[in-house]
């Protein structure tokens, strides 16, 4: 399997973190399952159908050959034979908004076909180009001509951002000072404008730093890891990674098959 990401232009790069590929082309690979968390970057996915193989859900129907998803707040699972060929981008949360203007709720736990967000074929763009580079400028086009003068709610939001002002420790009460809204206020701004409250994108960042504290950690440092990130105690901390991913932290330690993105899959056999 080939694993790639790309730099996004610098005119995208407030929404855009990078493009990716993901490739495999070995004929006698197995059958792959992909079990993805929780995890607070939207994406935009193409999967090449042409002689390879289609993600199917956990009900056995296909993925959408090409389509966008929201913030993820609960882990699902999929999988695919083992000749595959898939393309995305990875946005930053504040970025469906900004691009599809809609509230970024709308998407929150969803896959959605493009087709039902842009009238330009853009699909069928991605589909008959002949490479991933060609793809990234096809994309990238596509999305800088999105870009419309962002308003003042979005504009608020993608500051925080930039600014990495939000993270699990931030103080919310603190927040709202700085930029004089209520709680309610905060909370509203960055349902429509993400697609979560900010207590629920917290939650989800320290489970991302759970992630990355695990990969390269042993059973034996899960107390100490529970306490690094301010969990009342290990079962506080099992039952939190469990809703995100639907492992435990040992389970997640266990299987040594971390995926790109953040950690936020793993690929296991069939």
């Amino acid at each position: 399997m080939q694993y790639k990401t790309y730099p996004a232009p610098a005119a995208l790069k407030s929404y855009v973190r990078y493009f990716w590929s993901c490739d495999s082309f070995d004929e006698q690979a197995p059958k792959v399952r992909i079990k993805s968390f929780a995890d607070r970057f939207p994406r935009l996915v193409y999967q090449n159908l042409h002689e390879f193989d289609p993600l199917r859900n956990a009900q056995g129907r296909d993925v959408p050959y090409c389509y966008v998803c929201g913030v993820d707040t609960q882990h699902t699972e999929t999988s695919m034979g083992g000749r595959f060929s898939h393309f995305g981008v990875s946005f930053y949360p504040n970025a469906m908004h900004a691009f599809f203007k809609i509230s970024a709720n709308e998407l929150v736990n969803e896959t959605v076909e493009m087709n039902l967000f842009s009238k330009t074929g853009i699909h069928i763009k991605l589909d008959n180009a002949a490479s991933h580079y060609e793809r990234i400028e096809i994309l990238s086009r596509y999305l800088y001509d999105k870009l419309f003068y962002a308003n003042k709610e979005e504009s608020l939001i993608r500051g925080m951002m930039a600014c990495d002002e939000l993270n699990s420790e931030t103080n919310l009460f603190a927040l709202q000072k700085k930029y004089k809204i209520s709680e309610r206020q905060l909370e509203r701004k960055f349902k429509s404008t993400v697609g979560v409250s900010p207590k629920k994108l917290q939650r989800i960042i320290r489970f991302e730093e759970a992630l990355n504290r695990l990969s390269s950690a042993d059973y034996k440092q899960l107390g100490a890891i529970a306490y690094a990130l301010n969990y009342s105690d290990q079962s506080h901390f099992n039952k939190d990674f469990k809703s995100f991913s639907g492992m435990t932290p040992l389970e997640f330690i266990k299987t040594g098959n971390v995926g790109g993105d953040s950690s936020s899959f793993i690929y296991t056999g069939d």
